[in-house]
């Protein structure tokens, strides 16, 4: 008889926070090289240390990196790669604010760097030389021809030669600039402008700028039209800040119901509520996210609740990119949904995108890192991976506890977690333990008659049901049906579970036809809400098939017992659980089917 995690992998992920994700290159300077462009290397290895964060390692080879941020302004303490210099040097005292568009630290070796400031000085003061040449020769022409005096023939050749001397600032200026210049920032066509620039072809650029138009006449132009949308700006921020207000108003009044009818289990409605508020604003993720839950964990309607938290996710990934806690909460999500639906590789892979994330992002010990911890040791229970279970659900725990402390819900969570395993391992003592501390914690916050008690007298349950003491694991079990059914609904699926152990007990009793009508009203939730080929599914129809072989209706029941033993295989292949067990009655059932034909 197996057992499955419900609402403990639920509750795990219930108190993320939405957070913005800052992305940026470390990178050497992209160059023209024979009027081309050469792009600049990342720059793997770098490490950059945000004001305030743990310093991030750039593990990407094209250099790139991201880091969580809160605030609506943020600075770095340094940006350090062995061998390099940064080129701006002020680039770390800045203050930098939130932006979608990534941040580059251009930098180069210190060799490299004057090298570059020699060979931009060089070429300059040959351009100034080849203009100062070419003046001369003007001035001259103009007295070969008479046109100036002698007097005024010094004269301009001593103020060209003053203005030349006042060149070596222009020269200092315009080396530092085109030594530091990163071409991989421009755009085509201002490449082309710079490099003319750079090289001294002058004329070119100007001939280049051209192309733009008469750039006077265009500003004035554009002066007009900014005036023109300042106006409209205003007139539309007055009707966005009364929209948003409106927004904010239906929003707020929307939660105020479904808190209202929530209080009431009347969770239909209060689903609808949440759904209506998501519809105001269908970019917002709280909201998504929200909705997603509800509908997951109070309407089990996993179909509508996988919606949300696909929209939620490419919503996430438009705003913040893949490298964000919000995109892994929502991974984190989807891979739940994929799990109750018996689809454990997409669960897997899903839960594993979320991990890696928050990993990458936080490191080790972080909340969201614990909860992918047991989340992801949930799937390896279900695959009968019991070393591996119990290794990830001991890390999420240790992770857990380091966070929060003992009193957490997320500890409780993994407490459950360890509980099923325990029961699974017939180390039934522990798994009582656990059950017990987690419901010191949980019951306190959310009261007895809550699915998060619930939860935890139907597990404790199953201990007792495994200890042969029927009495107390029916006392469990109706405690948790009676708190399950008020809050949760008769057609959830922790509520068709909680019937499917009830009838266990009365099939263990040889009360048969109670057993087989808890059985039959489990199997109508079951398959309703998780489908005809889902495990839990199966794991009711074998029990009704062992109710018939009883009872003596041998051909119902090996009718019954090949279909869950059919479905198990296509979901768990070769390895289902009890397999000896369950082919070893199959062939006790045809052995007495083919003596009954005998007589």
């Amino acid at each position: 008889m197996k057992k499955y995690l419900f609402l403990a992998l639920v509750l795990l992920f219930a108190t993320q926070v939405f957070a913005q994700t800052q992305k940026g290159y470390v990178k050497t300077k992209g160059r023209m090289v024979s009027g081309q462009l050469v792009p600049g290397e990342g720059l793997k290895g770098a490490t950059v240390a945000v004001k305030g964060r743990t310093p991030v390692l750039v593990n990407k080879d094209d250099g790139e990196f991201s880091f969580p941020i809160s605030d609506n302004q943020f600075s770095f303490d340094s940006v350090c790669k062995k061998g390099y210099q940064l080129i701006d040097a002020e680039a770390c005292s800045r203050i930098y604010k939130p932006s979608g568009n990534p941040i580059y630290f251009v930098m180069e070796t210190p060799e490299q760097q004057l090298q570059d400031k020699l060979n931009a000085e060089r070429k300059i003061r040959r351009n100034l030389q080849k203009q100062l040449q070419e003046r001369e020769d003007a001035i001259e022409a103009l007295k070969e021809q008479q046109k100036i005096s002698d007097e005024e023939y010094r004269q301009a050749l001593q103020k060209l030669y003053q203005d030349q001397e006042s060149n070596e600032q222009l020269i200092s200026d315009m080396a530092k600039r085109y030594s530091e210049l990163d071409y991989d920032q421009l755009d085509e066509f201002y490449r082309k402008v710079s490099y003319c620039i750079e090289n001294g072809e002058l004329t070119k650029a100007d001939s280049l700028l051209n192309t733009k138009g008469n750039v006077m006449q265009q500003i004035e132009e554009e002066k007009q039209k900014g005036q023109a949308i300042q106006e409209q700006k205003r007139k539309l921020k007055k009707a966005e800040a009364v929209h948003t207000a409106n927004v904010d108003e239906l929003a707020k009044r929307c939660f105020s119901y479904y808190e209202n009818f929530k209080a009431q289990y009347l969770n239909d409605t209060a689903a609808y509520y949440l759904e209506l508020r998501a519809s105001l604003d269908t970019t917002n993720l709280e909201w998504l996210f929200d909705a997603g839950m509800f509908i997951e964990s109070y309407i089990a309607d996993y179909s509508k609740a996988l919606e949300y938290y696909q929209s939620g996710l490419r919503q996430s990934i438009l705003q913040y990119g893949e490298e964000d806690e919000n995109t892994a909460m929502f991974y984190s999500a989807i891979g739940i949904i994929h799990y109750y639906q018996g689809d454990f590789e997409t669960a897997l892979e899903n839960l594993t995108k979320s991990f890696n994330i928050r990993k990458s992002v936080f490191g080790e010990n972080n909340p969201g890192v614990a909860e992918c911890y047991n989340n992801i040791g949930t799937i390896y229970f279900n695959y009968g991976e019991i070393d591996k279970t119990m290794e990830y659900y001991q890390k999420g725990l240790s992770i857990s506890k380091a966070c929060y402390g003992e009193n957490h819900v997320d500890v409780a969570a993994c407490y459950i977690n360890l509980g099923v395993l325990s029961s699974r391992l017939q180390e039934f003592d522990n798994a009582l333990d656990y059950y017990d501390k987690a419901l010191k914690i949980k019951e306190p916050i959310y009261g007895k008659n809550s699915p998060d008690a619930g939860y935890i007298y139907f597990q404790t349950g199953i201990v007792y049901e495994k200890l042969e003491d029927y009495t107390r694991a029916m006392d469990y079990y109706m405690i948790a049906k009676n708190a399950c059914e008020s809050t949760l609904g008769k057609n959830h699926p922790t509520v068709g579970l909680i019937y499917y152990n009830i009838g266990n007990i009365y099939a263990i009793q040889e009360n048969f036809d109670k057993a087989m009508e808890y059985y039959t009203q489990s199997l109508s939730i079951l398959e309703t809400v998780m489908g005809e080929t889902h495990p839990y599914t199966a794991m009711v129809i074998l029990g009704i098939g062992m109710v018939h072989y009883k009872t003596g209706d041998y051909t119902t029941a090996l009718e019954k017992l090949q279909k869950g033993v059919e479905i198990e295989k296509a979901i768990f292949g070769e390895n289902i659980p009890n397999k000896v067990q369950k082919y070893n009655i199959i062939e006790q059932i045809k052995t007495k089917m083919a003596e009954q034909e005998k007589e």
